[in-house]
């Protein structure tokens, strides 16, 4: 595939194979992410590894992802984001293929998850400013909608490949294969190394295009703070809660997705391959609820607005989790299915598509980073905590409470948002 140079967009054709392959890209990312949350019972079950402690590795790699997203976010706006994504591939292979073999030293496991973790952040922003560099407004809409259904089916293959594991060969193995599949994706990724070379931005009516930045190291340009200025007072006042409304949805999005087979084991009493495999009804309902959440958009005319209405949906079902205890498993596992997808709706409006907002100053990499790192903030705070809660009031209602005040919190701060009343600016021609 080759994106003209005179052009500022890619054909059609060459347009949907860019997105194809950077879907396929983010889809080995979660595989490669999200196997060890979906291996924890497991895990926990044949090592005897306390779950706080196999929370405090789960931590490590989420602290590190979001922690990493403010140098990757800012190296993808000045170094060539292909090479970002294939150094990525290679250290997330080499890190699964590692963590089985270390499993019985609890330093070993949190150092390998440690340096995933940033593996990790070397995927999203400079996926983002490829298709800030390529597509137009409307087509990065839906490549960022793309690229996170894919995540969602690759949860699911997650749970599924985890789940057969157990059951037939050992957990393991699922390390072993989802660290074959980043091999087999980076050499996929080297082959395509025409892709996006472009400089330019669609003329759409946010992306223009914007002076070159350095794409290798011969040009690299140090960062000079003295003339880094990419929000006036009024923009970065309107961003703070919603920064802080993103840390409250990644403490329910992946402390729900990390302990989901464990609540599910505890509160129903599933087994561990019947717990893991049951889960992978909540991804299957995040890609209903983020298609939920474009038509919210569409209909409300913001992305915060829509955030709203999803966070709303998430404290009805943790309110009813709450009230019930869990309830049956009937009733429970929709309901924590609907509440884990929910928040999947408002990452995709204020982590996925927002940050389109800022491409015309070509600092798309540095807000994708900064949105993103929140997430992790959230989702470090709550893989180990959640486990911790549970086992000081030895039960999963406490974590249910927890759930509502966490909900009803990025409600308040998203309020506060729109009663700020400012939103990023589209960049004037030159910006």
């Amino acid at each position: 595939m080759h994106l003209s140079k005179q052009s500022a967009t890619p054909s059609s054709d060459a347009g949907r194979k860019l997105v194809a392959l950077c879907s396929a890209v983010y889809f080995t990312s979660y595989l490669t992410r999200k196997t060890y949350e979906a291996s924890i019972l497991a895990i926990c079950d044949d090592t005897g590894l306390a779950r706080t402690a196999a929370g405090l590795a789960g931590t490590a790699t989420v602290a590190l992802y979001g922690g990493g997203q403010f140098v990757t976010g800012w190296l993808a706006d000045r170094l060539d984001p292909r090479k970002i994504v294939l150094a990525a591939l290679l250290l997330t292979a080499a890190c699964n293929a590692a963590i089985p073999i270390a499993a019985g030293s609890v330093a070993a496991l949190v150092a390998l998850n440690a340096v995933n973790g940033f593996a990790q952040a070397m995927f999203w922003p400079p996926l983002v400013k490829i298709f800030a560099g390529n597509l137009t407004a409307e087509r990065y809409k839906g490549a960022v909608f793309s690229v996170n259904v894919a995540a969602n089916i690759a949860i699911v293959a997650v749970f599924a490949l985890v789940s057969g594991c157990v059951k037939f060969a050992g957990w393991r193995l699922s390390f072993w294969l989802v660290a074959a599949a980043a091999l087999a994706m980076a050499a996929a990724w080297r082959r395509c190394d025409n892709l996006a070379q472009s400089p330019q931005r669609a003329q759409s009516d946010f992306f223009r295009p914007s002076p070159p930045r350095a794409t290798n190291l011969s040009t690299f340009q140090p960062f000079n703070l003295s003339t880094f200025q990419p929000f006036n007072l009024s923009t970065v006042i309107w961003l703070l809660p919603v920064v802080l409304a993103i840390v409250c949805m990644g403490v329910m999005r992946d402390g729900i997705e990390a302990w989901a087979p464990t609540i599910v084991s505890d509160v129903y009493g599933l087994s561990t391959s019947g717990s893991t495999l049951s889960v992978v009804l909540l991804p299957a309902f995040a890609v209903a609820s983020m298609a939920a959440a474009r038509r919210l958009r569409a209909a409300l005319g913001d992305e915060i607005k829509a955030a709203v209405a999803l966070f709303a949906l998430g404290a009805v079902c943790a309110g009813a989790l709450f009230a019930t205890a869990g309830g049956t498993l009937a009733t429970g596992l929709p309901l924590l299915a609907v509440l884990s997808a929910s928040m999947y709706g408002v990452n995709l409006m204020l982590v996925c598509e927002l940050p389109g907002r800022f491409a015309g100053g070509g600092r798309v990499g540095t807000i994708s980073g900064i949105l993103n790192s929140g997430v992790y903030v959230g989702a470090a705070l709550s893989i180990y905590g959640f486990a911790a809660l549970r086992e000081r009031f030895a039960g999963w209602r406490p974590v249910f409470a927890l759930w509502i005040a966490v909900v009803g919190t990025g409600i308040a701060l998203l309020a506060a948002a729109l009663a700020a009343g400012r939103k990023p600016s589209r960049p004037a021609p030159g910006e």
